[in-house]
């Protein structure tokens, strides 16, 4: 039971991070937020915690809310923002891993504590590591052009939600076809996609109230905008 309060504080604290940066930063503040969540969950994703007798990572609600500002930038911009996003929260992903590999690469002294552990951090396989920069992105841009193929048709609510869930599913598909075919027989790579889409599933929060609340911060400052510019041609 203590895991879930821990679950529920890490799902707050991401919905937070989200909503603080659009209503002080604007739309600056999404792509502020979004690196924030994929360096987090960059070291997130090494801790595990057994939740209801199922091993999952610590990063699975915080990476989760990637798609949630992808719906939020596709919904009031587009989906030529919402791509600029995904690409964005690619940037910080590749920038954060080839900066821990220099750090883990010095010599370390007599005093040093952090080797091991960064070592560990760090320690992605090229193979992983194209994996999940290729899920990503894929995942990403599926999920933004969801959203944009609905919008209009559709409520916010709706939207969202299946761009979100199909997302993860595309995200789930691409990371173990290519991580885990050919090295694990094919029923345990079914298991492994399986689980782990329902895992995600299990954990994917109630995101309704973010999104409509961050597309409100960013609407009300499109239209203060237009606004100001109105009063400057008059």
């Amino acid at each position: 039971m203590f895991n879930f309060f821990v679950l529920f504080l890490e799902y707050i604290l991401s919905a937070m991070i989200i909503l603080l940066a659009l209503r002080f930063m604007k739309k600056e503040g999404a792509y502020v937020a979004l690196a924030t969540l994929i360096i987090a969950s960059n070291l997130g994703v090494a801790k595990l915690f057994k939740l209801f007798g199922i091993e999952v990572t610590a990063a699975n609600m915080s990476m989760g809310m990637a798609f949630v500002i992808y719906s939020i930038l596709t919904e009031v911009y587009g989906k030529e923002e919402g791509r600029k996003a995904v690409w964005t929260g690619f940037f910080a992903q590749l920038a954060f891993v080839l900066l821990g590999l220099v750090y883990t690469s010095y010599l370390p002294s007599q005093n040093d504590f952090a080797q091991s552990y960064l070592s560990q951090v760090f320690a992605v396989t090229p193979r992983i590591a194209f994996a999940s920069w290729t899920a990503f992105i894929l995942s990403g841009y599926t999920a933004v052009w969801i959203h944009h193929a609905l919008k209009g048709r559709t409520k916010l609510w709706f939207r969202n939600n299946v761009a979100t869930k199909v997302g993860q599913i595309v995200d789930n598909l691409i990371f173990v076809t290519i991580a885990f075919l050919g090295l694990v027989d094919f029923k345990t790579y079914l298991q492994i996609f399986i689980t782990t889409t329902i895992v995600e599933f299990a954990l994917d929060y109630a995101d309704t109230w973010v999104v409509y609340l961050g597309v409100g911060f960013l609407k009300n400052e499109e239209r203060d905008e237009n606004f100001k510019i109105a009063e400057a041609r008059d």
